[in-house]
């Protein structure tokens, strides 16, 4: 004969493996809807990026702070983070004369992400100008 508190386990456990199914299906859907938005798995570096109302794409491999310095003629300027949302978010640079980027003015031809300590990843504007 099963005892009162062997039936109350048993529905707690069952409970509890619900809730987990539950939270994995909604994580597999936050994920996916991720992926869709910002073309990566949430921690990873996307394979293109949408910024300033316009695409880029992956350019070359991940460079350093020196080597990027280096090369660009431009001043490159923090412009915030990308995904825009979330804690997981990469800090992100522009190649830019401008700080602000306003509505009708142009957008940086190169951004930068920033995938590791001195690791930085350079997407260029897809399309041209």
């Amino acid at each position: 004969m099963i005892g009162v508190s062997a039936m109350v386990g048993t529905r707690g456990a069952k409970i509890a493996t619900g809730a987990l199914a539950v939270m994995v299906v909604a994580a597999g859907i936050v994920a996916a809807w991720y992926r869709a938005t910002y073309h990566a798995w949430p921690g990873s570096a996307p394979d293109r990026m949408h910024w300033c109302g316009r695409d880029y794409q992956p350019d070359g491999p991940a460079q350093t702070w020196r080597q990027i310095t280096a090369r660009e003629p431009l001043p490159i300027r923090a412009e915030g983070q990308y995904p825009p949302h979330g804690w997981w978010g990469k800090q992100l640079f522009a190649v830019s004369p401008r700080m602000v980027h306003g509505p009708g003015e142009p957008c940086a031809m190169v951004l930068y992400l920033r995938t590791g300590p001195s690791s930085y990843q350079g997407y260029s504007l897809e399309g041209g100008p």
